[in-house]
């Protein structure tokens, strides 16, 4: 990613727009940035206009979710859960979740 740039202070939430009945996603090369080792994590920023959903899905790999902004409505291995800005949640890996946006929302997903 580009505009990060170490030593600058930089805001995730500004990565990402909420485009209009769409679901956006930008993926976070870290190792690109001059000076960090490389790692098996993932980083990808959402952002989701309201009402979209990404359906139910499982991964090999546990992660964590941070809502950046507005709120995220998630199905957790069944149990429903709300997020609201600054919130966070680990999915176990191999755990079925969903996600869901009743107004739009940015959140980070990072795969550990």
């Amino acid at each position: 990613m580009n505009d990060i740039i170490p030593g600058k202070v930089f805001y995730l939430k500004d990565a990402v727009n909420i485009k209009p009945g769409r679901i956006a996603s930008r993926r976070l090369v870290l190792s690109d940035i001059p000076g960090m080792p490389t790692s098996d994590q993932e980083w990808v920023l959402y952002a989701m206009d309201q009402q979209e959903t990404i359906s139910s899905e499982t991964s090999p790999q546990a992660k964590v979710i941070h809502v950046l902004e507005g709120e995220l409505h998630m199905q957790v291995a069944g149990q429903s859960c709300q997020l609201a800005t600054g919130a966070s949640i680990i999915v176990p890996a191999n755990t079925w979740h969903e996600f869901a946006a009743r107004k739009g929302c940015k959140f980070l997903q990072i795969s550990i």
